[in-house]
């Protein structure tokens, strides 16, 4: 069992650090689906082939390491699997159903709501109380996400009524699997929860496509897409998703949740430096919003923390 550590500037400090890893390694999983999309892979095998494979190597990973981590009490199961059927595999059918309704830039802006989700649920449900930098951040936040994926632009305004309701239903999944996490991290090991909610959610997302899409619970016949799937899988996926996992030890779930926001940023340079694309001056000014909005709680943590020593009495020593 794993105990969380007690909270100080250094633990958050780490915390911060994790959760922008875990931003840099989710970035690259655009540019990944967007190859294997190119080669005509089914968005629903993507999905389905991507959490398989994070498990089949999460479980032969810690089946080396230390198979007492593939262990959990009965009792755990039950949140696991409630968590793994919403947050991974519900979330990753409707972001595919969503990026169809509302385009890819529409449906990153309304996944990336989920950071005002989280800040909510933790206020509502574990009574964390909300302080004046992180309104401020996530309103940064949301307003920088919005210019680099170019909400400025009438073409990408055209929302339905259903592909809202989708974007919006991604954003409260994601919701459920930091909320979840937050708690279970202090007496479930990350990686143990991350096999098992991903286990969870390939289940469901294995019944899902054979009720919607058949065809496409097949993997890629293809071997080079195959490997490709795979290196998404074990790479940007699992990496952000450990990551980000292991960051809700340290620091609390609606700060990381703001700092990995930076894969909005992130990924758009990588689409710019391998993919071709151009940067907008709005685009540009998003970017740096976001940066701030990252950087903002840590910054207010350690300034807070600072104050307090400096706010503490000296005491002398006394004389002999």
């Amino acid at each position: 069992m794993t105990t969380k550590p007690s909270p100080n500037a250094n633990t958050h400090v780490r915390g911060y650090l994790i959760a922008a890893a875990s931003a840099c390694a989710w970035a690259g999983t655009s540019p990944g689906i967007a190859f294997l999309l190119g080669r005509s892979v089914p968005s629903l095998t993507i999905a389905l082939w991507r959490d398989i494979v994070i498990v089949v190597f999460m479980v032969m990973v810690l089946a080396i390491i230390n198979r007492s981590l593939l262990r959990v009490k009965r009792e755990d199961l039950r949140g696991l699997g409630i968590a793994g059927v919403i947050s991974i595999g519900l979330y990753h059918a409707l972001w595919v159903w969503s990026v169809l309704l509302n385009g890819a830039a529409i449906a990153v802006v309304l996944i990336y709501l989920y950071p005002a989700f989280v800040t909510l649920g933790t206020w509502l449900l574990y009574r964390e109380r909300i302080t004046p930098p992180q309104i401020v951040a996530l309103a940064l936040s949301l307003a920088g996400c919005a210019l680099v994926v170019r909400v400025y632009d009438p073409e990408l305004l055209r929302l339905n009524v259903l592909g809202l309701v989708v974007g919006l239903l991604t954003a409260i999944t994601h919701t459920v699997y930091v909320l979840f996490n937050q708690q279970r991290v202090q007496t479930l090991n990350p990686w143990t929860s991350l096999t098992y909610t991903m286990g969870f959610g390939a289940v469901a997302l294995a019944a899902l496509t054979l009720i919607v899409a058949p065809r496409e619970l097949a993997p890629p016949a293809d071997i080079g897409s195959l490997v490709v799937l795979i290196l998404l899988g074990i790479g940007p996926t699992l990496g952000g998703y450990g990551l980000f996992t292991l960051s809700l030890r340290y620091a609390p779930a609606r700060i990381a949740s703001l700092i990995v926001v930076m894969e909005v940023p992130i990924a758009t340079l990588i689409a710019v430096i391998f993919l071709g694309e151009r940067l907008e001056w709005p685009q540009l000014i998003g970017m740096a919003l976001i940066l701030i909005a990252a950087m903002l709680p840590s910054a207010a943590a350690e300034l807070s923390a600072r104050r307090s020593a400096v706010a503490q009495p000296v005491v002398a020593p006394s004389s002999k």
